[in-house]
C-alpha cells in the first residue's frame, strides 16, 4: 500500500498540471519556436535541402549555431559530455554513460538557473512598465472609458495614456500608439515617448501641433528604421473629440441609430519617417460629436492581426462584429467580450503582437 501510495504521488507530481492543450502548445508552438529562432541565427547550406547531403549540411549547421549560443565554458562542458557519451557507445561503457549523464544535468541546471533569473528580472521590468500606464481610466460626463495592455512578451512597445493639467482640468488627452519592434527595446522606446509627450501636452493646446512637437523631439531618440504610430485625441469640456493620427490604424466608430461601424481614418504618417514639413503637412483633425450609445474603439494591430493556427488574422470586420452584438453593454464589458474573442480566435496560437485598446461609450 505504502509503495502504491509513492506510486500515486510520482504520478500526480508528472500529470497534475499535465493537458491536452500544454502537449498541443508544445508540438505547434514551442518546438516551432525554438527551430525559427536557431534556423534564423545559423549559417545557412547552399545545398539543397531535400537532398542527403543537404540534410546533413543543415543539421550540421543547427548544432554548430546551437553550440554557438553556449558560453565557452559550458560548450567544453557539452562537448566533454558529448565525448563521453560517444565513447560509452563504442565501449559499451555504463561508467561513461553516468558521468556523461550528470554533466549534461549540470550543464541544465546552470541553463535554467540562467533562464530563471532572467526571467525574474523581466517580470520586474514588466511590473515598472505596467505602473506607468494609466492604472484606472477617467471618469467622464460624456463617456464611459475603459482600457487595457497585453504585451505578447514580457514587455512591450504599445502605449496607450490619459493625461489632462491643472490649466484645462476638463480636457483630457488620450492615446494610443505602437512602436515599431516588440520585447525590451520597444519598452524602452515606450517610456522616453510617455515622458516627452507628457512634456509636450503641457505645452500644446491641439493634437496636431502636439504631434508635430513630438515628431521633432522624437528625432534624436528613435533609431534610423524605427517609427512610431500613433492615434491622439482630445476629450473636450463639452463632449467633442478632435483626433489626429499618425499612421495608426483607424479609429473604429460604432454609430447607435444606425446600427453599423465605419472606419475614421484622418490622414498622416508616423512618427519617425521624416522630420521635413511634410508630417505637419500630412496631419489632419478632425472633430467628432458622438451621440448616446455611441461607441469609439481605439486599438493596436495585436487586435486585429492576431493569428490562429492556420495563420488567419483576427481582421477588423470580427471586431465590428463584436461590437455590434455587444454595444447594448458597458465599455468595460465590451472590451473583454473582444479579448475573449481574440483568445478564442488564436486558441494555441502565441501572440504575434502586443495587445492595447480603449473604448469609449458616448452616455
Amino acid at each position: 500500500m505504502r509503495n502504491f501510495n509513492r506510486i500515486q504521488r510520482l504520478f500526480q507530481f508528472y500529470t497534475s498540471d499535465l493537458s491536452i492543450k500544454e502537449i498541443e502548445k508544445l508540438v505547434k508552438r514551442d518546438i516551432p519556436e525554438l527551430y525559427d529562432f536557431y534556423a534564423s541565427r545559423m549559417k545557412q547550406s547552399e545545398k539543397p535541402r531535400n537532398s542527403i547531403s543537404g540534410i546533413i549540411q543543415f543539421i550540421k549547421n543547427l548544432f554548430l549555431e546551437f553550440l554557438n549560443q553556449l558560453t565557452q565554458v559550458r560548450r567544453i562542458i557539452y562537448s566533454i559530455a558529448l565525448v563521453f557519451f560517444i565513447l560509452a557507445i563504442i565501449n559499451n561503457n555504463w561508467n561513461l554513460i553516468i558521468y556523461s549523464f550528470l554533466i549534461l544535468n549540470l550543464l541544465l541546471a546552470f541553463e535554467l538557473a540562467d533562464k530563471l533569473t532572467a526571467k525574474s528580472e523581466l517580470a520586474v521590468a514588466r511590473e515598472i512598465q505596467n505602473s506607468l500606464m494609466p492604472q484606472n481610466p477617467p471618469i467622464n460626463d460624456y463617456f464611459d472609458i475603459s482600457a487595457c495592455y497585453e504585451p505578447a512578451k514580457e514587455v512591450g512597445g504599445d502605449y496607450y495614456d490619459f493625461i489632462n493639467y491643472d490649466s484645462a482640468p476638463d480636457k483630457i488627452f488620450i492615446a494610443i500608439g505602437d512602436i515599431s519592434g516588440k520585447g525590451m527595446a520597444a519598452a524602452i522606446y515606450m517610456v522616453q515617448v510617455q515622458a516627452i509627450l507628457r512634456n509636450i501636452v503641457g505645452e500644446c493646446s491641439s493634437p496636431k501641433a502636439i504631434l508635430s512637437s513630438l515628431n521633432k523631439s522624437l528625432k534624436n531618440v528613435l533609431n534610423k528604421g524605427s517609427f512610431f504610430t500613433i492615434s491622439f485625441a482630445s476629450l473636450n469640456s463639452n463632449g467633442t473629440i478632435h483626433l489626429c493620427r499618425a499612421g495608426h490604424l483607424p479609429l473604429v466608430y460604432f454609430k447607435n441609430k444606425s446600427n453599423d461601424c465605419i472606419d475614421i481614418i484622418p490622414s498622416g504618417i508616423g512618427i519617425g519617417l521624416t522630420q521635413s514639413d511634410i508630417f505637419s503637412n500630412s496631419l489632419e483633425q478632425l472633430e467628432l460629436k458622438p451621440e448616446s450609445g455611441d461607441i469609439l474603439v481605439f486599438f493596436t494591430d495585436g487586435v486585429v492581426e492576431s493569428m490562429n493556427g492556420s495563420l488567419n488574422e483576427y481582421g477588423i470586420e470580427r471586431l465590428k462584429s463584436i461590437i455590434k452584438l455587444n454595444s447594448q453593454r458597458s465599455a468595460k464589458e465590451i472590451q473583454q467580450e473582444i479579448l475573449d474573442s481574440v483568445k478564442s480566435f488564436q486558441d494555441i496560437h502565441p501572440a504575434s503582437d502586443d495587445l492595447t485598446m480603449i473604448i469609449m461609450k458616448a452616455i
